[in-house]
């Protein structure tokens, strides 16, 4: 396998696996056939239209996924960086910061956690209508994502308590249970791509594996 075909499947990760199975041979053969002898990287132009076309696949539920976990994930990281300065206290908006902390942080911060909070619930109910959870043997898809929209707010809170307990001290380093948050959170957004790893219905699978994005002439077939 060259550098250009394994640099494609990579790419090609972008797109759910229920796609891949389908289309994924195909895309690859038009992105090797397209790229120039003794390429190494597929073009900028091929690598956005990869990138684009599966988050388009994936769809708008699993895009709000990522960016819930991801602010939740940014939450706890800030967490284990301020609980690793010594004398850091309550703040603005009841978080925690460090003496010193740059303003531009603490506005990012201040503007997250509402988002967060905001998305947590029209999140529940569009992962719940993206798995159709009111069809027969769904139930272990609709008890996982449950479970792990609970476990992020069980996340959040221990993130919390973390800083109450230790608000004001002077410890200045990190502990295990900090470090095991932001992992944990890794692990709910892996949890809920799997849970959404389904096409949404028969009709848009149909549809999405018959064209691809790289068949555009602007992205797979170039002008000489």
């Amino acid at each position: 396998m060259s550098a250009l075909e394994r640099r494609c499947r990579w790419l090609l990760r972008a797109y759910p696996a229920w796609y891949r199975r389908h289309r994924a041979g195909e895309m690859l053969g038009i992105l090797l056939e397209a790229s120039p002898p003794g390429a190494r990287w597929p073009s900028f132009r091929d690598a956005r239209a990869l990138v684009i076309g599966g988050l388009r696949v994936r769809g708008w539920t699993w895009l709000i996924s990522m960016l819930w976990v991801a602010l939740g994930a940014g939450g706890a990281i800030y967490g284990t960086v301020t609980f690793s300065h010594a004398g850091y206290g309550q703040g603005a908006m009841w978080m925690v910061q460090w003496p010193g902390e740059p303003q531009v942080i603490i506005d990012v911060a201040v503007i997250a956690l509402p988002v967060w909070v905001l998305l947590s619930g029209p999140l529940l109910i569009a992962g719940f209508v993206r798995i159709r959870s009111w069809r027969p043997r769904r139930w272990l898809r609709v008890a996982a994502w449950a479970g792990s929209w609970v476990a992020g707010w069980v996340l959040m809170n221990q993130t919390a308590d973390l800083a109450a307990a230790g608000e004001g001290s002077s410890r200045g380093v990190l502990s295990v249970g900090e470090m095991v948050i932001c992992a944990a959170w890794l692990a709910i957004g892996a949890a809920m791509t799997w849970i959404l790893s389904g096409p949404e219905t028969r009709l848009k699978a149909v549809s999405a594996t018959a064209t691809s994005p790289l068949a555009k002439p602007a992205a797979g077939h170039r002008s000489p």
